[in-house]
């Protein structure tokens, strides 16, 4: 019962931060938006980089099992280490030009949903949330841009797009 209650409450926020943390982006980046109209075999990178962009679980705090060396910085077993999902989502290391949307982008490498025995149990939902609600979206979006200032949640933990007006063109089917 704990995990249905787990994936049925925290994919509920992260999802739906997620897929409107990608229409700000597309609003925001119309060539992206057109990638997209004009290819919807890109909907699935479309949802990798919404999770990456957003990021929408911003940190977890975890303690070492082992002494290690990270970067030539000492981690003692036991330090509290904070893992800040943001900052590895934008790492140049990892990502050409992180802080730019790009719906063509192999995101696979985010960190958005954890990683090793903390990956999100969820994920594999969301991404299926996520997939199908773009793939009817788009078979009928025309146009879509901003219709007023876009607002973040103000939280440390959990976040995204607390409001984002829009206005849109649909076409008929």
């Amino acid at each position: 019962m704990s995990y249905y209650v787990i994936v049925a409450t925290a994919g509920h926020d992260t999802t739906s931060s997620s897929t409107s943390g990608a229409i700000w982006a597309l609003c925001d980046n119309p060539d992206e938006f057109r990638k997209v109209k004009e290819d919807r075999g890109l909907i699935p990178k479309l949802v990798e980089e919404a999770v990456r962009w957003t990021t929408p679980v911003q940190h977890f705090m975890r303690t070492a099992t082992t002494d290690v060396a990270l970067r030539g910085r000492h981690v003692a077993k036991g330090d509290w280490l904070m893992l800040c999902y943001p900052s590895g989502n934008r790492d140049e290391e990892a990502f050409e030009a992180p802080d730019r949307f790009r719906v063509d982008r192999d995101a696979s490498r985010h960190v958005a949903f954890g990683y090793g025995a903390h990956v999100c149990l969820g994920q594999h939902l969301a991404r299926l949330e996520m997939r199908v609600f773009f793939e009817e979206l788009f078979a009928r979006l025309q146009s879509i841009k901003l219709a007023g200032e876009p607002r973040r949640s103000a939280s440390t933990f959990v976040g995204g797009p607390k409001t984002l007006p829009v206005r849109f063109g649909l076409s008929l089917r």
